[in-house]
């Protein structure tokens, strides 16, 4: 992994998917790009705005980056949970430019500790790729620092993948989903 180019792509509304990025990029030495939005889902209105976008799988625009994602091996994603379901910009990401992305690894946040295995698979339905690696972390754990060894055990799970075990993928049907992957992961 570490001749690999990587990408930590990445939206914060809040600023805790930010500090978990920026953690996860130091931790890496990769590129790291935030996506910007052209319109605010801060305040009411706009955390409004954002449960309902990802309550009905709504997908809005995302500003041009500035990293192409097709120029690197592994793209780590990364964004909050609304509303039980996948933010819209994370959504975007991943519909605009899942033709583009080789290998994948996903990370989130989250006020609470449940739902995370439904977001990890619409992010997989969304991207249609098998991640590497899958990272949640909540809001309380990034406040007291508990994260860090979060980090590390999503670190050591992307650095035992191989080249010729990621590139196969499991068919569909007999897939595991996220919810029962991470079942056996610990938290």
């Amino acid at each position: 992994m570490n001749s690999e180019k990587r990408l930590v792509i990445y939206y914060s509304n809040s600023g805790y998917t930010k500090k978990l990025a920026k953690e996860i990029s130091r931790n890496l030495n990769c590129d790291i790009e935030e996506i910007k939005t052209p319109v605010s889902y801060a305040g009411f209105f706009g955390y409004q705005r954002a449960l309902l976008q990802a309550i009905f799988k709504r997908v809005p625009k995302i500003k041009k980056l500035k990293h192409n994602p097709a120029d690197y091996d592994l793209v780590i994603v990364g964004g909050p949970v609304w509303g039980g379901a996948v933010s819209g910009p994370i959504r975007s990401f991943l519909a605009e430019y899942r033709d583009n992305l080789k290998d994948v690894a996903f990370f989130l946040t989250q006020g609470g500790q449940y739902g995370r295995g439904k977001v990890f698979e619409q992010m997989e339905q969304v991207s249609g790729k098998n991640p590497m690696a899958y990272l949640a972390v909540t809001d309380k754990e990034l406040s007291n620092g508990v994260f860090r060894e979060r980090i590390l055990y999503f670190l050591s799970e992307l650095q035992e993948q191989t080249p010729t075990m990621v590139s196969k993928r499991v068919p569909k049907q007999t897939r595991q989903t996220a919810s029962t992957r991470l079942s056996t992961r610990p938290t």
